[in-house]
């Protein structure tokens, strides 16, 4: 295995960081089959949407929105929201947006159904309280996919003075079903989680808190959504309580009508620094956790405990890539997603040069080469994915020349079986 290592770290010295090698996991022109199979690629038409290089991709409604925000340009006081819905073939359909002033968290976007799924975008975003000094609101702007204009924007929750902005944090997400949307928010290191299930004009239809454990206590973070089940859930990344210097990973999942429907906790044998966790249900309800750390990215298969049990089943593998496959620290990629393939795992990781994909089997065994997507010069933008049951959805902008950018939409296939 060292000598596959090291044989890998020379091919990608040698070939650039494109290279369709296994990062020092398979030596240079190795003939495996590679780790997952393009079944659709295309680029969008030219736009003010898709060129925004940061974009949010909600599955909702048997479509994804696009959904991003620009920062005002030069002598400009307002930033402009920009959003549209695509097919899963990646058809863009309607596009629209509207101004927005720079909030002072987000914004967040949640979509929900007025007169059919995922037919209005709901802009979440945190500013300076009108009101109390040093205090925040927390409001939301809702706009009609065939509407111009968005309506006023509405406050759902107020904070008080003296809240610590720097420890603010937000996301947000939306029902698989296009439906309903949610909103949370809290301090870290000072409060549980809060929620709000929103419906048709940011109407309140459920709320609560998650993640009370960590409330008061060392501070949780990383404040996500997941591709759970009903699509309604969040992640944090927290201190495990009860040994000390490991990390864990929750996730709070409610139901397609906002009722909570438990939290999944996952405990890492060790501390993992920043956000780099993520993770997807399998099939059998299970999850696939990937993460990147300074010594380099690793990987997860866990069984949560069956009702009744106190402990679930897991194969860890905390080093499945070392950094020094990459170069050095600052080369390792960010993972993007992970994702079943089978009985495998599934890790997309992005970095400049382009995303691309890499496969291990549940005892941490490299399966396949590396699947680079596709890229025209070697410098792309952030990834925003999908991981569904059939099919993993990956966009990102694509800088053909100095003046071109383009934002592919590619449609990978897991594959249950390799060849």
């Amino acid at each position: 295995m060292r000598d596959l290592l090291q044989d890998g770290l020379e091919c990608l010295r040698d070939l650039g960081p494109c290279a369709a090698v296994f990062l020092g996991l398979t030596a240079c022109g190795s003939s495996a089959p590679p780790a997952a199979a393009i079944a659709a690629q295309v680029s969008f038409p030219d736009s003010d949407l898709v060129r925004m290089p940061n974009l949010s991709l909600i599955e909702a409604g048997n479509a994804v929105t696009l959904a991003g925000y620009q920062a005002p340009a030069a002598g400009s006081a307002n930033g402009q929201i920009r959003w549209g819905r695509a097919s899963f073939a990646g058809a863009l359909t309607v596009a629209t947006g509207f101004e927005l002033s720079p909030p002072v968290l987000g914004p967040a976007f949640a979509v929900v159904e007025s007169a059919s799924p995922a037919d209005q975008l709901v802009t979440l975003a945190m500013v300076a309280s009108a009101t109390v000094a040093g205090g925040y609101t927390l409001e939301a702007i809702v706009q009609d996919l065939s509407a111009p204009a968005p309506g006023s924007p509405v406050v759902l929750a107020a904070l008080p003075a003296g809240t610590v902005q720097a420890n603010l944090r937000m996301t947000a997400g939306a029902a698989k079903t296009g439906t309903l949307g949610f909103v949370a928010w809290g301090v870290t290191g000072s409060s549980a989680v809060q929620y709000l299930v929103l419906g048709p004009g940011a109407t309140v239809v459920a709320q609560g808190t998650a993640f009370d454990q960590w409330a008061g206590g060392p501070a949780w973070d990383c404040l996500a959504p997941t591709n759970g089940p009903s699509g309604l859930g969040m992640s944090v990344v927290a201190p495990d309580l009860t040994l000390l210097g490991s990390t864990d990973w929750v996730t709070s999942e409610l139901d397609g009508s906002g009722a909570p429907t438990g939290e999944m906790e996952y405990s890492f044998p060790q501390a993992v620094s920043g956000c780099s966790i993520t993770g997807s249900p399998t099939a059998v309800g299970g999850y696939d956790i990937a993460f990147a750390d300074p010594p380099g990215i690793g990987g997860v298969f866990y069984y949560p405990p069956p009702s009744g049990a106190t402990s679930g089943s897991d194969w860890p593998f905390p080093l499945l890539m070392s950094a020094n496959s990459f170069h050095d620290l600052r080369d390792l990629p960010e993972v993007a997603f992970a994702a079943p393939a089978g009985s495998d795992m599934l890790i997309g990781l992005a970095r400049a040069s382009g995303p691309y994909l890499v496969r291990f089997t549940d005892e941490g065994v490299p399966h396949g080469s590396a699947l680079p997507l596709p890229s025209s010069s070697g410098n792309t933008g952030p990834v925003a994915s999908w991981v569904g049951p059939d099919y993993i959805y990956v966009t990102y902008t694509d800088q053909v020349s100095l003046t071109n950018v383009v934002r592919r939409w590619v449609t990978v296939d897991p594959l249950p079986q390799l060849p």
